[in-house]
């Protein structure tokens, strides 16, 4: 590694220090490979002496060091603070606020998770009628070559098909109201697990 290249990581390092305090550390080491030079030392002695720039620039912050975007600073004599070219990362949850919503989840779904069941079977059940009324005259056909059928199986068989492509129109509405209520459901239980709802 060179002097330019070594010099450009540490600014880049120390972008979360103030300007006039990240140029004094600059000319530091610009200092020290000035004395190198003299002293005969090429430039990658130089910079294996001096170390690694992410290494020097985590000493040079301290507590202040944070992995992060670089931070651009501006001149603006009313305001001290850095303008970070990185969004504002968003805070997490603490460990223990993430355990009691798992735990309340887990009781909603225990009450929740029994409804959507009972809701689907019933949506399920209502479907099946729509289809059993509908393909009751196949049904009747078949009934018809072992045993006699009388004129009142027609007449429900014919009332069954009306009742059946009724329940058929009704159900598929269902089976949308139920498909979207189970994706919001599930989806609510991602996010909050996540974090983000």
């Amino acid at each position: 590694m060179k002097k330019h290249e070594f010099l450009t990581q540490l600014s880049a390092q120390l972008s979360q220090l103030p300007p006039e305090e990240r140029l004094e550390l600059l000319e530091d080491y610009e200092a020290h490979f000035a004395f190198g030079r003299q002293n005969g030392k090429s430039e990658e002695e130089i910079v294996s002496e001096l170390g690694d720039p992410h290494e020097l620039a985590k000493e040079a912050l301290g507590e202040r060091f944070i992995t992060q975007e670089p931070v651009y600073w501006y001149h603006d004599s009313s305001k001290g603070q850095p303008h970070s070219a990185a969004p504002a990362q968003r805070r997490g949850r603490g460990m223990t606020a993430q355990v009691f919503i798992l735990i309340g989840m887990f009781f909603a779904n225990i009450v929740l998770g029994p409804l959507m069941i009972a809701f689907w079977a019933v949506v399920i059940s209502i479907m099946a009628a729509a289809l059993a009324g509908i393909v009751s005259p196949a049904l009747l056909a078949l009934d018809m070559v072992f045993h006699s059928v009388s004129p009142a199986k027609w007449f429900a068989s014919i009332f069954m098909v009306g009742f059946g492509i009724l329940l058929g129109v009704g159900s598929k509405g269902l089976l949308k109201g139920a498909l979207l209520t189970t994706r919001k459901y599930l989806s609510w239980n991602y996010h909050l697990a996540k974090g983000d709802a």
